[in-house]
């Protein structure tokens, strides 16, 4: 097996369906395929990126993407998650500097949490959770009310997050 991050071919990204560059994956060390729907050169940027991360670190990360077509309402930027589902940064949190709150598409669950930006292209859930869409109200807003990162957890756990 390959110690190196791979670009690997996504012809069934969600994102590849409307555009056709982006078809792209990086294929981990582990065997699995992650970050479906980048474009051959967000993929290189982002495994370059990723490189020196421990496998526990992949499924946290997430990378930015650009989608000039997507109406968001101001919303952005545009992330994309290790499952290839389109995740959007809301805006920053009310009162956790550095952290934002983003949303994901619903898969069919909503994937709702704080994110906070790296390097390279590269941003990271500081806490999530995969959330019903009847609940994403709820879930929004006692992430808003959040006074600490510690409280990330339970907030995670609390609407079916890893915590």
């Amino acid at each position: 097996m390959s110690h190196a991050i791979e670009l690997a071919q996504a012809d069934a990204a969600p994102l590849g369906r409307g555009d056709a560059t982006r078809r792209w994956a990086l294929r981990f060390p582990d065997g699995v395929e992650r970050f479906a729907g980048l474009t051959r050169p967000e993929a290189r940027g982002l495994a370059s990126a990723l490189e020196a991360d421990e496998r526990d670190g992949w499924s946290t990360a997430l990378a930015e993407v650009g989608l000039p077509a997507l109406l968001t309402d101001g919303a952005g930027p545009h992330l994309l998650d290790d499952a290839g589902t389109l995740v959007i940064v809301l805006g920053s949190h009310p009162s956790l500097d550095g952290a934002l709150v983003a949303m994901g598409e619903p898969e069919p669950e909503h994937r709702i949490g704080l994110v906070a930006r790296r390097e390279g292209g590269v941003w990271a859930w500081l806490c999530d959770a995969r959330v019903a869409p009847d609940h994403r109200v709820d879930a929004l807003d006692a992430l808003a009310a959040l006074d600490d990162l510690d409280g990330g957890a339970a907030w995670a756990r609390t609407f079916g997050g890893p915590g």
